[in-house]
């Protein structure tokens, strides 16, 4: 499985703060000191910064100030903009459950959000988000989002909520295996029995590339496919989400973002929480897009944002992306 965040944003980091950080925390100290707030500084300050950075930066500001930073944001800029600062000015795994909190609040639920957040995640990153939800929430994440989903759903996201993805041993995980547990896939499927999603949550990303070959062998088609055939509405597209992160996540990152800026209007929400997340892998995804849809990642987003500080802070946060 692919990581989405840097092994510091899991690990923590109790070392002395870089001298990059301290700047950067007295830069948004100036920034929002006194009658009004200097947007370009921010722009800045947190729009440069790699995941594992922001969250030192979080960390060093409310040490320094005694002051929460996301909510510091808040309280500077709003609208879109300011949700956007608010996301950067948090740990990663903090910003992650803001995400859910927020696709949860309301009449009616994002599931979206949701399972974008949730499928096709690394244990330790789901661990971590689960463990963030309580510290800002003070609620289980599964108790949550089991009153708020339901049917096949609810049973996808409770399956990724184990965080039981399994580490690839080949001593294990055998092509004999793999046909195996593609044939009971394809038995699965044809009898409407939907006991899938361990199957696909738990296997490491390695061992499920090798039960889509089996499996495409023995029908012709992938396991993607054949869940879409399977499922339908929110669980259908969960379940593909969830495959194809393990088996392309780079594709599949560079699709949700174009997703997010097709047809009339953006989802700047949306793509914000696209390009916070999968910056990581924006490295090699800006080269994906360009090759699957002709034209620059950058430029793209670009033209998506009306508003300049907004496009300015984006922009800089695709050329600062970075390989975990």
């Amino acid at each position: 499985m692919t990581s989405l965040w840097p092994q510091a944003c899991l690990s923590g980091n109790d070392a002395d703060f870089p001298s990059d950080i301290n700047d950067a925390v007295e830069n948004i100290r100036k920034a929002t000191k006194g009658f009004g707030t200097d947007e370009k500084a921010l722009i800045s300050a947190l729009g440069a910064l790699g995941p594992a950075q922001r969250a030192l930066v979080a960390k060093r500001y409310e040490e320094e100030y005694e002051k929460n930073l996301a909510k510091l944001m808040s309280k500077e800029c709003g609208g879109d903009f300011g949700e956007a600062l608010q996301l950067l000015a948090q740990p990663i795994a903090e910003a992650e459950a803001s995400i859910i909190r927020k696709a949860c609040k309301g009449v009616g639920t994002t599931e979206k959000l949701v399972y974008e957040t949730l499928c096709g995640r690394t244990n330790d990153e789901i661990n971590a988000i689960k463990k963030a939800y309580y510290k800002l929430y003070g609620k289980d994440l599964n108790v949550v989002l089991a009153g708020e989903l339901g049917g096949d759903l609810e049973a996808l996201i409770m399956q990724c909520l184990q965080a039981d993805e399994e580490e690839f041993n080949p001593d294990v995980h055998t092509e004999e295996k793999a046909k195996e547990d593609a044939r009971l896939f394809d038995m699965a499927g044809r009898k409407k029995k939907l006991g899938t999603f361990q199957l696909i949550c738990s296997s490491p990303a390695e061992y499920l590339k090798m039960v889509n070959l089996a499996y495409v062998e023995r029908v012709g088609y992938s396991l993607a496919r054949s869940l879409a055939k399977e499922l339908g509405g929110d669980a259908k597209d969960a379940a593909v989400h969830t495959v194809n992160m393990k088996l392309k996540p780079v594709d599949t990152a560079v699709s949700i973002i174009e997703s997010t800026m097709k047809g009339i209007g953006t989802d700047e929400y949306g793509l914000t929480v696209a390009v916070l997340r999968y910056q990581a892998l924006l490295g090699s995804g800006c080269n994906a897009y360009e090759k699957e849809y002709g034209k620059s990642l950058e430029k793209r987003v670009k033209r998506e944002f009306l508003e300049p500080k907004y496009n300015v802070l984006w922009h800089a946060s695709i050329v600062r992306s970075e390989e975990v």
